[in-house]
């Protein structure tokens, strides 16, 4: 089916309006966001913890918790932008002016927590850390980001995140300790 003309040019209206907003959000980002404090906060926090985690990391495991790790990012960032294009939440002080979601928290801090929980007491029950992982997320990280400015609840509720991270935990962690992964075959 072809969309109607009448349609496209709506469209084509709407993307004009979004890239003017866009234009006007990366100028008062580069004048009041970029180099800031909180700029170099979201930097350290985007970078640091991966260094951390990469030095005290269970190395023989590095590719299976990496798997993980990229799952929590791609279903965090998914999420994140879903949200705040929903407008239930927005980022004040985005390291990139132009994602969506917020880089620390998607692609640094939820992963790094969640291989850090893997890690700890592998034989702790999957149940448990997945509860203290939505409660560290939720309760402690978006608090913090809350607080310190860089997290603005629009039409949210902390609450609703914890049965989110939960469920999130708990595919990583079954994708990461899956005994299906089979070694690959040479030719």
């Amino acid at each position: 089916m072809i969309i109607p003309k009448e349609a496209v040019k709506k469209i084509d209206d709407v993307y004009k309006d979004l890239v003017k907003t866009d234009q006007k959000y990366m100028d008062i980002w580069f004048e009041y966001v970029f180099l800031s404090w909180q700029w170099w906060g979201c930097v350290i926090f985007s970078i640091f913890p991966w260094i951390l985690w990469w030095k005290f990391r269970k190395k023989e495991s590095t590719h299976r918790l990496l798997y993980g790790a990229f799952f929590i990012m791609l279903i965090s960032m998914f999420l994140d932008a879903f949200g705040t294009e929903l407008g239930y939440w927005d980022y004040r002080y985005e390291p990139l002016p132009f994602l969506p979601s917020f880089v620390p928290w998607d692609l640094s801090l939820l992963p790094i927590a969640f291989l850090v929980f893997v890690q700890i007491k592998p034989n702790s029950s999957p149940i448990l850390k997945a509860f203290l992982y939505s409660f560290f997320c939720t309760f402690i990280g978006e608090t913090i980001f809350e607080w310190l400015g860089f997290y603005h609840l629009i039409k949210w509720n902390h609450l609703y995140s914890f049965p989110i991270h939960f469920v999130i935990f708990l595919m990583g962690y079954f994708l990461v300790t899956s005994k299906n992964f089979e070694g690959l075959k040479h030719r």
